[in-house]
C-alpha cells in the first residue's frame, strides 16, 4: 500500500469518527433543547388546566358567598387566574412553532376560540356577581361547559399531543447510545478492514522481505558464488562442533581433500569461462555423489574440502576413491575430461584443527606426487 493510500483511509476513517460523534452531539443537543422547551409546554399547558379549573371554582364561590369580603376575594382572584390564563395562552402561541407545532393549525384556533368563549362567560359570571344579581342556571351550566368541557378537552388533547411527542423523542435518545456503540464498531471494523488489515500485511510483507534478505545475505556470507558450495567461513562454523561431537561420543569424522589435476592448463587452453564451468560442474558433482550429512566445501581455486561425520579413514578412503572414479569417468562442460588427486584424514583425538587440515593436505600432495588421479591417507 502506498502511503497516500494510507493516509487517504486513516483520514477517512477520522472524517467517520469524527461525523458519528459530531452527528451524535448534534442530534442530542437539538433533542435536549427540543425537550427543554417541550416541558416549558407542557408546564404551561398544565397550569392554564389549573387556571381553568380554578376560574370555575372561584366563579360558584363568588356567587354563593353570603360575605361581601369573600365574594370580593373570590372575584379578585378570579380576574388574575383569568389575566393569567390568557398570558399563558400568548406565550403558548409564540412558543408552539416549529417542532412544537400543534398536530395541525386548526386545533390551536378551536383551542384559542373556546378560551375566548370561556373567558367571557367567566367575566360575564364576575359582572354579574358583582352587580348582586343571582347567576342563572343557564349561566352557570355555560361556565361549566366551556370551562370545564369544551376548554379542558382542548387542553388535554394538546397537552397528550406533547406528551406523546416526547415519549418518542426519549425512546430514541435511549437507544442513541447503542446507536453510537454500534456505528463505532462499524468504523472500527472499517479501519480494521481497509486500514489495520493492509497495514499488517504490508509490516508482515516487509518482515518477510526482509527475513528473505537476511537470509540471502547469511547465505552469501557462507557460499561460494562461483560453485554455489560452502566456504571456509561455513567450513569453520561446522567443523569445531564435529569435532566436539567426535571428542564427546568417541565418534569418527573425516576430511576428504582434493585438487584438480593439471587445471592451469584448463584454463590456458580454453580460458578461464570454461575452467569456471568447470569449476561449477565439479562442485555439483561432488554434491551429489556425497551423503546429505556430508559438507562440501570450495577451499580455494581449484581445491575442494568435503567433511564426513561418522566416518573413519577406511570409509572416506572408499568415499574418495568412488569420488575420484565418478570425476574421471565424466564429461565437464565443453568436452573437458578431467582428473581430481584426493587426501583423506580422520580426527584423531586431541588433534588441533590446523594439524588435521595439514596431514589431509599433506596427503593430497602425496597423491600429486605419486602421479595424480590418486588417492592417499594421511
Amino acid at each position: 500500500m502506498t502511503k497516500f493510500a494510507l493516509t487517504w483511509r486513516y483520514a477517512s476513517a477520522l472524517l467517520l469518527l469524527a461525523a458519528l460523534a459530531g452527528g451524535s452531539y448534534l442530534f442530542l443537543d437539538r433533542s435536549m433543547d427540543l425537550e427543554r422547551r417541550r416541558a416549558v409546554v407542557i408546564d404551561l399547558s398544565v397550569r392554564q388546566r389549573m387556571l381553568a379549573q380554578s376560574v370555575v371554582i372561584l366563579g360558584f364561590v363568588a356567587d354563593r358567598a353570603a360575605q361581601p369580603s369573600v365574594r370580593d376575594a373570590a372575584l379578585g382572584e378570579m380576574q388574575g387566574a383569568l389575566r393569567e390564563l390568557l398570558s399563558i395562552h400568548a406565550r403558548l402561541g409564540s412558543l408552539q412553532i416549529g417542532d412544537l407545532a400543534p398536530p395541525d393549525a386548526d386545533s390551536w384556533l378551536e383551542s384559542t376560540r373556546r378560551l375566548d368563549v370561556f373567558v367571557n362567560t367567566a367575566r360575564t359570571v364576575a359582572r354579574q356577581v358583582q352587580a348582586g344579581k343571582p347567576l342563572s342556571h343557564a349561566l352557570i351550566i355555560r361556565l361549566h361547559e366551556t370551562g370545564g368541557l369544551e376548554l379542558l378537552a382542548g387542553l388535554d388533547a394538546l397537552l397528550l399531543h406533547h406528551q406523546s411527542e416526547s415519549g418518542q423523542s426519549l425512546f430514541l435518545l435511549d437507544r442513541l447510545p447503542l446507536a453510537f456503540f454500534l456505528g463505532t464498531l462499524a468504523i472500527l471494523a472499517f479501519m480494521g478492514v481497509m486500514l489495520f488489515r493492509p497495514l499488517v500485511n504490508d509490516i508482515v510483507a516487509d518482515r518477510r522481505s526482509l527475513e528473505i534478505a537476511n537470509e540471502e545475505l547469511g547465505k552469501l556470507a557462507t557460499v561460494d558464488c562461483l560453485t554455489g558450495l560452502f566456504n571456509r567461513r561455513k567450513f569453520d562454523e561446522v567443523v569445531v562442533r564435529e569435532m566436539e561431537l567426535a571428542r564427546r561420543y568417541a565418534d569418527h569424522v573425516s576430511l576428504l581433500m582434493f585438487d584438480i589435476d593439471h587445471f592451469k592448463t584448463i584454463n590456458d587452453t580454453l580460458g578461464h569461462a570454461v575452467g569456471d564451468k568447470v569449476l561449477a560442474d565439479l562442485g555439483r558433482l561432488a554434491v551429489t555423489s556425497m551423503r546429505s550429512v556430508d559438507y562440501v566445501f570450495r577451499w580455494g581455486g581449484e581445491e575442494f574440502l568435503i567433511l564426513a561425520p561418522r566416518t573413519d579413514d577406511h570409509a572416506a578412503f572408499g568415499v574418495a576413491e568412488k569420488l575420484r572414479q565418478t570425476v574421471a569417468a565424466h564429461w565437464f562442460s565443453d568436452g573437458v575430461r578431467l582428473t581430481i588427486s584426493l587426501g583423506v584424514a580422520e580426527y584423531r583425538p586431541g588433534e588441533g584443527l590446523e594439524d588435521w587440515l595439514t596431514r589431509v593436505d599433506q596427503a593430497m600432495y602425496a597423491a600429486k606426487r605419486g602421479g595424480r588421479n590418486k588417492t592417499m591417507a594421511g
